[in-house]
């Protein structure tokens, strides 16, 4: 595992994470689950997912109590987090729908450069959480900006990290059952095993053993 380049080092090491506990993962994912079926307990759910596996990442099971857990914690930085992302997404959606309705040569230049800043800020998001949990200030700010860098100093281990992500997240939505299988606590393991992996490279965290 040690040959192998960053991205795919810390892949193997959360599939590992998420293999050694996969029957805590699936009742955990479906509790997950359950929680976005209310919305309101949706983001803190995700946020109490992120918090499993960080510290599944650190050698600690939590199970579902790990869920409950997290949720309360980050109860309101989740939905924080969850606004921000939507009044983002608002605004982009609104600039292309009205965009897509003026005829200049300009406009497709405009279009496109929308498109990359959305690509930029659904990586940074993947950052977003595990960065949450790894500082000692707890600044939603905080996390959005050491992702934001992150993704700067290292775009090629950001784009591959986010894009293996990105296909299981696919592989989940077209196949449906591994969304039931744990699959979503395999995504967040990679995110939490991906920031950590950056956090030791720039030499901002120590290597644990068993890292």
């Amino acid at each position: 595992m040690k040959n192998l380049p960053a991205p795919l080092k810390v892949t193997a090491q959360a599939l590992i994470d998420w293999w050694d506990a996969w029957i805590s993962m699936v009742i955990v994912n479906l509790a997950w689950i359950l929680c976005w079926l209310t919305i309101v307990l949706g983001p803190p759910a995700t946020f109490g997912l992120y918090h499993v596996t960080h510290q599944l990442a650190r050698g600690e099971s939590l199970g579902l109590g790990g869920l409950i857990e997290g949720a309360r914690r980050y109860f309101a930085k989740s939905w924080l987090w969850m606004l921000l992302n939507l009044a983002v997404t608002i605004v982009i959606a609104v600039d292309l729908i009205f965009y897509a309705q003026v005829d200049a040569i300009w406009v497709g230049f405009l279009q496109g450069t929308f498109i990359v800043l959305s690509v930029f800020w659904l990586m940074v998001q993947f950052y977003v959480p595990p960065f949450l949990m790894e500082q000692d200030n707890k600044s939603l700010k905080l996390a959005l900006r050491n992702g934001a860098l992150t993704l700067l100093a290292a775009p090629g281990y950001t784009i591959v990290v986010t894009g293996i992500a990105v296909l299981l997240i696919v592989f989940s939505l077209f196949l449906v059952f591994p969304l039931f299988m744990g699959v979503p606590c395999l995504i967040t393991a990679i995110g939490n095993r991906a920031v950590m992996e950056r956090m030791e490279t720039y030499g901002v965290r120590e290597h644990e053993e068993g890292d």
